[in-house]
């Protein structure tokens, strides 16, 4: 089976006005109804895998951080945000304290 190759003339690059030339992440309104996963870690522990393995109903692992320790909102395990706990209704919820812009 044999396969024809020709030539292809494209037009040159032209730049456009600003509307044109607006960069992909200027455009909000693109992705704006997309949904992501968000992740609130209140800390962590590090433990022996015998103590994991004798944990038992009632027994409390302590975290890494203070009780009034702010809280890491992660999306794509990137921290984006710091918050605080709340209670929203009968449900936690996290009240946004801090918010990363760096890129």
């Amino acid at each position: 089976m044999s396969s024809t190759v020709s030539r292809l003339d494209l037009p040159a690059l032209v730049p456009g006005s600003d509307e044109e030339t607006a960069q992909l992440g200027e455009r909000l309104d693109l992705v704006a109804h997309v949904k992501v996963k968000l992740v609130v870690t209140l800390g962590g522990a590090e433990m022996s895998v015998g103590e994991l393995f004798s944990l038992a109903v009632n027994d409390v692992v302590a975290l890494d951080r203070d009780v009034d320790a702010a809280v890491d909102i992660r999306l794509n395990d990137k921290v984006i945000a710091r918050g605080s706990l709340v209670a929203a209704g009968d449900k936690f919820g996290v009240r946004v304290t801090e918010v990363h812009t760096e890129r």
